[in-house]
């Protein structure tokens, strides 16, 4: 399949869910060109920034991954190349 460039978007409600994330996102570091993160305290969540460069499908599985962890919501924005 043709790679693609991909921000995922990470809302995180749930702090305690942040150990989680990694872990999943660790999984992907192949893939990952960059991450930044912040937290919205005026909102009480966490904001996430994942840029990465990998097939439809890799992609697809991230977000689902991090979509199923309680407390996360998770969009993706694609560009082919």
């Amino acid at each position: 399949m043709t790679d693609q460039i991909a921000n995922i978007g990470i809302l995180v409600k749930d702090f305690s869910k942040v150990s989680e994330i990694n872990a999943i996102l660790h999984t992907y570091s192949d893939n990952i060109l960059s991450r930044s993160g912040m937290p919205y305290r005026e909102k009480n969540v966490r904001l996430i920034n994942v840029t990465l460069e990998s097939s439809p499908q890799i992609v697809t599985e991230l977000n689902a991954k991090l979509s199923a962890i309680q407390g996360v919501n998770s969009q993706i924005m694609i560009f082919e190349l």
